[in-house]
């Protein structure tokens, strides 16, 4: 039965809007007033800095790369202006409510560090002469207070905030007890998430006098949170050693063969131009500390995706909500900033809020969004209402930009129909569902909704089969048998283990009956003609009108003339169609739940998504984004004894092309009710994998696209059973994706595959069990 409240639960946590600030990266002046701007906000150091003058391709291939909120420059025009107004990137103001702006009382831009400096702040800026040659590695070092709007003591070590020359400062035993450099103070209470893949990425950066461009690449280098130490190509061994002196950057290298001496080696880019003053020096403090210095050309570094980042104002999420609401209300962690009693709004900050359940919720919304900046802008009405001008969507959830002294924010809901539409990225595009797929969802909800798993279990889709091909109903001792007979594997051998079959009968028919599918219905006889009918319980009565004579009876006689027999027939007389069509597509919506992790979002889907583009119309079964590790949309075909035939492939792999230009993964999906596919079934659907295109996982790795083949036994397998699906993938940890090949060996007859080069191009090659 549908729920009268729906339930969230997820997590919030209060971080810096990274913006990634766009200047001329061959202009000393240009960066030096960037490192200046990220110097005075709160994350600054975490925040990159990209050419304005790069493609717009590439731009927002950093931008994703480095996962920034915003992106800002002064350009307002051309395609670059039409990049910065796009949802997902835009920052909402510009001049004094840009994301620098310094305007006091009523600050609309990012949270200003000097927030979190108070008495109790020991800071110590270094300074130099600004003509010197190292003038920008200096201030990429330690940050610039151009835009500090704090004074700073330029004598005396009894001032909190205070400024010295920077060999004065590295030279005492300051750093130990004082934060050096404004730079410093902009990561107050923020780290990096670890990341195995980023345990090597550690070394020194050598920057060339006179070429902003290194300093902007030493700088998003560290913007991983890593320790990368930049060094100047034509400094001298004293400062380079007081760089070091709290500690050189190594990675361990353990050699290929077991039994191999361990290695720690020092990674340095651009060593090969450095001084040769500089470069004797890297080698001998390397070989005093047992290391080897391995080299790398400056642009010979890997271009991680960026691993988020923590802090400790994070904060459990629990909400109650009408399942029909568009949004729900969440009280945000406080930040321990200073008190401004005078100051109306503080600065902009990032509520990051990652849902991990959501029960009850009406199937046409979802909190769980596609993480492509384009559906950002569903987030633009129902958060505009509330005074949030920036918002984005994430990888697990949405980011929010509010401001600092805000202790609430609101979750919106967005409709499943939107976020499908806008997969597509096409304005002719139209979306809609088929009565069938809404009478689907509907009927979903009655059992938890379509992700439930109640009919992942063949017993409950083998006692709802029967019933839908009895008009009379069926006797609840008939339907417990029913289940128990056919309840394949069940119940769940590592969950339910101590379950027998019997009680496991008892207990999912108990779950069918709660859920209002069944209605149950008496026997009764007229005891004038003696014609027998099947009465509801609603219309059970002292006197009943027979409906074949029209004569009154009286129930009480009726039971005495003939045994009474509770039956159980289906809500609404249901046909066997509708049935037919309704179990193959739970069973795969359930099927499809659990090959997620244990904290994940609810999946956005829609059952008889029709699309409409290029004058065609294409029906498919299921539609559902996996929020999995390669944000997959998985187009599927369901059938429960009918086939599969090529038109039905056509179409969705028509969809899949039309996707894949949008740069959106997609994995087609063909599953039957049947123990296995008829031999034409096979044939054609091998002509679809020899059609399948490689694609690159999230890790790295390319594989074939292949489509996802499921059966009768493999979407009727406990999760906790050897033979799940979600077992298969065995060699190539891909995830779905990797389920999918697998699919295709066992139900396909997939021998091998290999990939080979063309013309250039890569091809695939499969062979074929006979």
């Amino acid at each position: 039965m549908a729920p009268d409240m729906a339930e969230a639960r997820g997590t919030a946590m209060i971080r810096p809007w990274r913006v990634g600030v766009l200047t001329d990266t061959t202009s000393k002046e240009g960066v030096r007033e960037a490192i200046a701007k990220l110097s005075s906000v709160w994350g600054g150091q975490f925040m990159p800095i990209f050419d304005i003058g790069a493609p717009i391709e590439e731009l927002e291939q950093q931008g994703r790369q480095y996962d920034v909120d915003s992106l800002d420059a002064d350009a307002v025009d051309g395609p670059l202006g039409v990049l910065l107004r796009k949802p997902g990137w835009i920052w909402s103001g510009r001049g004094p409510w840009g994301p620098f702006g310094e305007e006091e009382g009523f600050r609309k831009g990012l949270l200003p560090v000097r927030s979190f400096i108070d008495t109790s702040t020991t800071l110590v800026q270094p300074t130099w002469d600004r003509e010197d040659q190292d003038d920008l590695l200096y201030a990429a070092n330690w940050g610039l207070p151009d835009h500090l709007g704090l004074s700073l003591a330029s004598n005396g070590y009894d001032n909190e905030l205070r400024s010295a020359p920077y060999l004065e400062v590295l030279s005492s035993r300051e750093p130990n007890r004082s934060t050096v450099g404004v730079l410093s103070a902009t990561i107050l209470h923020i780290r990096a998430n670890p990341r195995g893949y980023l345990d090597g990425f550690t070394g020194i950066y050598v920057v060339r006098p006179d070429h902003p461009e290194d300093v902007v690449e030493f700088w998003n280098m560290r913007v991983y949170g890593t320790k990368i130490i930049g060094v100047s190509a034509m400094g001298t061994e004293e400062l380079l050693k007081l760089l070091i002196s709290s500690g050189l950057p190594f990675v361990t290298d353990r050699g290929m063969n077991a039994g191999s001496e361990v290695q720690q080696d020092l990674c340095v880019w651009g060593f090969d131009d450095a001084s040769h003053e500089i470069s004797e020096a890297i080698q001998m403090v390397a070989a005093r500390n047992g290391m080897k210095v391995r080299p790398y050309d400056r642009e010979s570094w890997t271009r991680f995706e960026f691993q988020g980042l923590q802090t400790p104002f994070t904060r459990s999420i629990r909400a109650d909500f009408r399942p029909g609401a568009h949004w729900f209300d969440i009280a945000l962690p406080t930040l321990p900033i200073n008190d401004e009693p005078d100051i109306i709004a503080r600065g902009i900050i990032a509520a990051e809020i990652n849902l991990h359940s959501v029960f009850g919720q009406d199937p046409r919304l979802t909190g769980s969004i596609p993480p492509y900046r384009r559906h950002s802008s569903l987030l633009k009405h129902a958060l505009s209402m509330e005074g949030i001008d920036h918002a984005r969507v994430t990888d697990s959830g949405v980011a929010l930009g509010v401001s600092a002294e805000r202790d609430h924010a609101r979750f919106p809901f967005v409709y499943n129909q939107d976020v499908m539409r806008l997969l597509f990225d096409d304005d002719s595009v139209s979306i809609t569902q088929s009565d069938i797929g809404k009478f689907q969802s509907r009927a979903a909800e009655k059992f938890g909704g379509v992700f439930s798993g109640v009919f992942s279990q063949p017993g409950n889709r083998a006692a709802v089969a029967l019933a839908a091909g009895r008009n009379a109903g069926v006797t609840l001792p008939h339907l417990r048998q029913t289940v128990e007979s056919q309840r394949g594997n069940w119940p769940d051998p590592l969950y339910e283990r101590s379950l027998s079959p019997k009680d496991y009968a008892v207990q999912q028919l108990n779950r069918l009956l709660y859920s209002g599918l069944f209605v149950p219905t008496l026997r009764v006889q007229c005891s004038t003609c003696r014609a027998d009918s099947y009465v509801s319980a609603d219309n059970l009565a002292t006197t009943m009108t027979c409906e074949f004579c029209g004569d009154s009876f009286k129930l009480a006689l009726s039971h005495s003339l003939v045994q009474p027999e509770w039956r159980y027939r289906l809500a609404a007389h249901l046909r066997a169609d509708q049935v037919q069509a309704l179990l193959p597509a739970l069973a795969t919506t359930s099927f499809l739940s659990q090959l997620r992790h244990i904290e994940e979002p609810p999946l956005s889907h829609m059952l008889g998504l029709e699309v409409s583009i290029d004058r065609k119309t294409v029906e498919v079964d299921v539609a559902v984004y996996l929020p999995d590790h390669d944000w997959t949309v998985v187009l599927g075909e369901v059938k429960t004894a009918n086939y599969i035939d090529a038109n039905d492939i056509a179409n969705l792999r028509f969809l899949q092309d039309k996707l894949s230009e949008k740069g959106v993964r997609c994995l087609l999906l063909f599953a039957t009710l049947k123990d296995e596919f008829s031999s034409h079934e096979i044939d054609e659907l091998r002509e679809l994998v020899e059609q399948s295109k490689p694609i690159q996982t999230r890790n790295g790795r390319v594989l074939p696209n292949m489509p996802l083949v499921l059966t009768n036994p493999d979407l009727s397998q406990p999760p906790g059973s050897q033979s799940h699906p979600w077992r298969w993938d065995d060699k190539n940890f891909a995830g779905v994706i990797g389920t999918a090949i697998a699919s295709c060996e066992r139900n396909l007859g997939l021998r091998n595959y290999e990939f080979s080069r063309s013309n250039g191009q890569r091809e695939i090659q499969y062979e074929w069990n006979s």
